[in-house]
């Protein structure tokens, strides 16, 4: 086992494209981190950085406080599993997990100790004389990951694994990988684009975006207080209604937040928190779970919505809508810093509401849970004991 340092990382490739900018982050020995962010966000440059398999253009990547700048992968002693499995076609399975051990020229005695305890951590040992193509997608990618383990290695790097696998593979598979790390205590990092299984698989998880990192925290904490307008519109599915927003005052003279022509009211730590806000650009989000029926517990207050549609997930109703508030398209504030629209907001509601696409309808709003972002899309931070940002 080994903690892993990244301090300043760059990558610049030689066309001049920057992948990674300024990254720092420290991954604990033994610690699961989970790599997050969009297709083309530099996530798996950072693992194959790791690995040895792309070089470091600026800063230094310790293992154990140990650069391994200038090491070649064999002497890091890293393992990867790939998105693509990788297997030798024309290799049993034993012969796959034994590959590796061979070209560490192990003895024979210890080659078969190692493959028969990871088979069986595996359940793959009815499987050893099979070759690739008589396996399944999740025995396949069983075999590729007990390829990587068979070599004991001090840091597990898993790219995307999962994405060639159907859905409810890929649920059973995530909780076999978080059963094994957990049993392994193998410093492990795991990229995805798939924010489901960061929030699943994680004991911390870094948010990434164009080479930089945006967040780190453990799942839930990145959840309910995320660090900017990026992190809140992509962690979550669907992610935060975010809306631009102003201070205003209700008619007792209170502080309020303007949402069109209404005013929600703010506890105490609110107020506190947004003191310096008035006269300032102001966002502020809602998770769709926070968008309930007016009847529901937590509700303050209620406003007014055109149902646009309704998508029925059988334990749960997400209700897309329109109000008098635009949602913040937050992709594109980061993309040109443009406060553009999104066609809508959406509500996760218990039950179905009874209305269809195109009727009025009333939602309560959980005003606790709000978070707060400044003119640049920071958080602002507030009090602790209160709902939304910390």
């Amino acid at each position: 086992m080994a903690s892993v340092s990244f301090k300043n990382i760059a990558k610049v490739f030689d066309d001049g494209s920057r992948a990674v900018s300024d990254f720092n982050l420290e991954i604990n020995d033994g610690e699961l981190m989970v790599l997050v962010g969009p297709s083309g966000c530099g996530k798996s440059t950072l693992l194959r950085m790791l690995a040895g398999l792309e070089a470091v253009s600026e800063g230094e990547l310790c293992i154990d406080d140990q650069s391994v700048n200038d090491l070649t992968p064999q002497q890091r002693n890293i393992a990867m599993v790939f998105q693509n499995y990788a297997l030798y076609p024309h290799m049993t399975v034993r012969r796959n997990l034994e590959f590796p051990l061979r070209m560490m020229k192990r003895s024979k005695g210890e080659m078969g100790r190692r493959v028969a305890e990871v088979a069986q951590l595996l359940g793959l040992t009815s499987l050893l004389e099979r070759r690739p193509k008589q396996l399944s997608g999740g025995q396949r990618q069983r075999v590729a990951m007990g390829r990587a383990m068979v070599r004991e290695p001090r840091v597990f790097l898993l790219d995307e694994p999962l994405s060639n696998l159907d859905a409810k593979l890929r649920l059973q598979i995530r909780s076999e990988i978080a059963t094994l790390q957990r049993r392994m205590q193998t410093t492990t990092l795991y990229v995805t684009h798939d924010q489901v299984e960061a929030m699943t698989l994680g004991d911390r998880v870094a948010v990434i975006n164009r080479g930089r990192l945006q967040q780190v925290a453990a799942p839930q904490l990145l959840y309910e207080r995320p660090a900017n307008l990026f992190v809140a519109g992509f962690i979550g599915s669907p992610g935060m209604n975010v809306f631009r927003t102003a201070l205003a005052e209700d008619e007792n003279q209170r502080p309020a937040l303007q949402w069109g022509e209404q005013r929600l009211p703010l506890n105490a730590q609110q107020i506190t928190a947004l003191a310096g806000c008035q006269g300032q650009p102001l966002f502020a989000g809602l998770r769709p779970e926070a968008i309930r029926h007016p009847d529901a517990g937590g509700v303050v207050t209620t406003i007014s919505a055109r149902v646009e549609s309704v998508e029925a997930l059988g334990h749960e109703f997400l209700v897309y809508f329109r109000a008098a508030v635009s949602a913040l398209d937050t992709d594109r504030f980061y993309e040109t810093g443009e406060d553009a629209a999104r066609p809508a907001m959406v509500a996760r509601l218990a039950r179905r509401p009874q209305a269809d696409a195109g009727d009025s309808i009333a939602l309560g709003l959980v005003l606790d849970e709000l978070c707060f972002f400044d003119a640049r899309g920071m958080a602002i931070e507030l009090p602790a004991g209160s709902g939304g940002n910390p």
